[in-house]
């Protein structure tokens, strides 16, 4: 029995992976194994460059990623409209390994202080455009039932990856060192797009591999034009907020608990540790089965809903265990469940929607998230019992949100089916 053969019985045993859908789940999972295990063997190095930018610059190297992601869109969007898909695919993923193989070159002898602001913002963009195009090539695969079932499995691939691309880097950094490991990324990344093609491959309509045409700029004329697509821009939004309010509560208790540099490099690991896990648990045993029997939009709100007790005790107890907590169930929780259950909202809408204006979602409207976050709680100026306060009536929002979409999801759905059974009834 083949690699693939094999792995598909067993996807089909752990879920309801239907005949014939085994294989391609197989390259699925792996390519966003690969992928991810990319990204967080960089995720390090992008840490030690922000370490060598300065904490207290960190909110301009989070402008200047959105200001990356604004100058990176138009040019996707430009290349999205005249190239077929496989050579979409291959010339994003190409370009982001021929841009990390420049900056092993350039910080080999050490990193100057624009080297690494220019690696911490590249690392950021990169992350969030080749994951979007993923998700994108997923979205456009998979039917809207497929993906209720699958898309949780495949997102499991992802969380493995994530545990292994940091333990790469722990056993291979003093061998390669810090510039060394950007060329293992890039090869993790190459890997990724080579089952990304076998997906592609396997995509019986002809048509969906022509090149989509249109502007540059359709897919923010689509997000502004669409309520559907805008009400999927503003979840992300308030989910980026929450998690920045989140992400600068604990850079504060952590400075506060005055521990060592190897012991806060240590509490940051183990969080990741756990975080990754505990996300690819949710994704492998439950996201899917969420999402069959309670709905895209129940399980949309049920991470911002759980933490609205821990946000409550975080207001009354200002401790680090706590927000660690939080930390805890908002990445897990995100990446569990809340991102495969967005992914299903995009394939309840045109190819060209997936590919244009699902980018710009993903990537400009997620970092205008982060950068918003940042400046809303400097401006704010709240200690941590005001910033739970406030954090509470925004998961509320987000659950609220989620719900909505979840019923303009499944409306969408019974649009586009009773549209293909009248196309068919034309036909016949």
């Amino acid at each position: 029995m083949s690699v693939p053969s094999a792995a598909a019985a067993l996807g089909a045993r752990l879920v309801d992976c239907r005949p014939g859908e085994g294989r391609l789940l197989f390259w699925a999972f792996t390519g966003f194994f690969l992928l991810l295990a990319g990204y967080y063997v960089l995720r390090p190095v992008r840490e030690e460059m922000g370490v060598e930018i300065g904490p207290d610059k960190l909110q301009w190297a989070f402008t200047l990623t959105l200001a990356g992601m604004l100058a990176i869109v138009p040019l996707y969007g430009w290349a999205a409209a005249r190239l077929r898909r496989r050579r979409l695919l291959a010339t994003v993923f190409g370009i982001t390994a021929a841009v990390l193989a420049g900056f092993q070159a350039s910080i080999a002898g050490g990193a100057s202080t624009a080297a690494a602001l220019a690696l911490f913002v590249w690392v950021s963009v990169f992350n969030l455009v080749v994951v979007s195009l993923f998700w994108t090539t997923m979205a456009d695969r998979f039917e809207h039932a497929q993906a209720r079932r699958l898309f949780g499995m495949i997102a499991a691939g992802g969380s493995s990856g994530a545990l292994v691309g940091p333990t790469i880097t722990a056993l291979s950094v003093h061998a390669v060192g810090v510039h060394g490991l950007l060329l293992v990324s890039a090869a993790l990344l190459m890997l990724s797009l080579l089952c990304l093609l076998q997906v592609v491959d396997r995509q019986p309509e002809v048509a969906a591999g022509q090149p989509l045409g249109g502007s540059i700029w359709a897919g923010l004329a689509e997000v502004a034009a669409s309520p559907y697509l805008a009400m999927i821009g503003l979840l992300i939004v308030l989910q980026s907020v929450l998690g920045t309010f989140v992400y600068f509560e604990q850079a504060r208790l952590v400075k506060a608990a005055a521990l060592s540099a190897e012991a806060r490099t240590q509490l940051f690991a183990a969080i990741d540790l756990a975080v990754n896990l505990l996300a690819l648990g949710l994704q492998a045993l439950l996201a899917g089965r969420l999402m069959q029997k309670l709905g895209v939009g129940l399980t949309l709100a049920a991470v911002p809903l759980l933490l609205l007790v821990p946000l409550a005790i975080l207001a009354a107890m200002p401790v680090l265990t706590v927000l660690l907590l939080i930390q805890l169930l908002s990445r897990a929780g995100g990446h569990g469940l809340m991102r495969p259950a967005r992914e299903a909202l995009f394939t309840a809408v045109d190819r060209e929607s997936r590919y244009k204006a699902k980018n710009v979602l993903d990537t400009v409207v997620s970092r205008a998230g982060d950068a918003l976050g940042a400046w809303l709680h400097a401006a704010a100026g709240l200690a941590t019992p005001g910033v739970a306060l406030a954090a509470i009536p925004a998961a509320l929002a987000l659950a609220w949100l989620g719900r909505r979409l979840g019923r303009r999801y499944q409306r969408q759905v019974a649009g586009t089916a009773a549209a293909d059974d009248a196309a068919k009834a034309a036909a016949s």
